[in-house]
């Protein structure tokens, strides 16, 4: 995951009732998320909500329904924490100094020095999804890239899902070679029950409901509650785009536009599943899929390296930070698709997707009972 120039700094400056963010970014004047009416220690705080990305740090300190004083840290802990609450849990918000999973395990231990009483975290943030690509398009490479919801696309949300081989999430890259070739080592905590019990009363909620889909709620508040609310709406169809996995885009400067990318690479929907491939949200629902997130030390951008690896461990998606957290931090890893992974993966959809998994996370503390996240164990980090 990389986010070049357009990056939204999040640095507070708060003057009366104002929160202002870097590089132009004014969150509203709002009652419920700015009321600081309670006393907190450390040990009050049980969940942590990692978002490797400034702009994924925004969009989760709005969605917080009470923002709450800072506590004091240690000079040993460099980080910066945002604390508050949602739907009575107290949380965590800390973003990363940089990308990747060793500035993730650094946090994470910094942060469990502080607040002892976490329980799990969710890694929130946004991901390099996989398409299907028609075998008649690319037959050595097939990849059947489907699941209950249909096909992968641009602004659906990718959310880890514990199967009978892997934790919700594998590192592809980490291993030993070994004369039979190389041979992946290492496991990753996988989510505690109460959190993997949320995700499906969620998504047995989701299904009731005959009206608004509830995470629309949350993306709305995050569009009124931010300047340039545009950037965070659903781009649109016509700029969801994959291209075949062997084509790469010649200049990572500019736009498949200006780099004159052949059209006639981009590979075009052949299946009859309409209903589950269109515009999802404008049609009111957000798409979410379940399943194993591919997690390594490297942004993807290559196509046929990321087909491959789809092809031997079942991924669908591909994500940088997880590992550092989940080694011995169980956490929930929750991505919207900003790109497929593949050279022509720009920063268009970063903003939506950003928000789409947020958007998520939070919902997700609506269906766990406060009383039974303190009943988890606390993870023993030093393990």
């Amino acid at each position: 995951m990389e986010m070049s120039g357009g990056q939204e700094v999040v640095q507070w400056a708060r003057h009366g009732d104002e929160k202002m963010a870097g590089t132009g970014d004014k969150i509203a004047t709002d009652q419920s998320s700015t009321r600081r009416d309670e006393t907190h220690t450390h040990d009050d705080y049980t969940v942590a909500w990692i978002c490797p990305l400034e702009i994924e740090e925004l969009v989760a300190v709005v969605l917080l329904d009470v923002e709450h004083p800072p506590l004091s840290q240690e000079s040993t802990d460099p980080n910066a924490y945002t604390l508050g609450s949602m739907n009575g849990h107290n949380v965590v918000i800390a973003g990363l100094p940089t990308m990747g999973n060793s500035s993730a395990a650094t946090v994470v231990a910094h942060m469990n020095t502080t607040f002892p009483q976490l329980r799990f975290g969710l890694v929130v943030g946004i991901g390099g999804g996989l398409l299907e690509i028609p075998l008649t398009l690319s037959p050595e490479l097939k990849v059947p890239i489907r699941t209950k919801k249909g096909r992968i696309r641009l602004g659906h949300v990718v959310v880890s899902n514990p199967n009978g081989q892997h934790s919700g999430a594998v590192e592809y890259d980490r291993g030993k070679a070994e004369a039979g070739g190389f041979v992946r080592t290492g496991a990753l905590a996988p989510p505690p029950s109460v959190l993997l019990n949320a995700v499906r009363k969620l998504n047995v909620a989701r299904s009731r409901v005959r009206t608004q889909d509830p995470l629309l709620a949350h993306l709305q508040k995050i569009e009124t509650s931010v300047e340039k609310p545009q950037r965070f709406r659903y781009p649109g169809a016509d700029l969801d785009r994959l291209y075949l996995p062997d084509y790469v885009h010649s200049d990572r400067e500019v736009s498949c536009r200006k780099c004159g990318c052949d059209a006639e690479k981009v590979v075009t929907d052949e299946s009859d599943d309409s209903d589950q491939d269109g515009d999802d949200t404008a049609a009111g629902s957000i798409v979410v899929h379940e399943g194993t997130i591919a997690v390594g030390g490297k942004v993807m951008r290559n196509g046929v390296e990321r087909d491959l690896l789809a092809k031997r461990y079942g991924v669908l998606c591909f994500e940088m930070e997880a590992a550092g957290a989940k080694n011995n931090f169980p956490c929930l890893i929750i991505r919207g698709i900003s790109d497929y992974a593949d050279s022509h993966k720009n920063d268009k959809w970063q903003p939506y997707a950003a928000a789409v998994a947020a958007a998520y996370a939070r919902e997700l503390f609506e269906h766990m009972p406060v009383n039974r996240v303190k009943e988890c164990k606390i993870p023993d980090i030093g393990q």
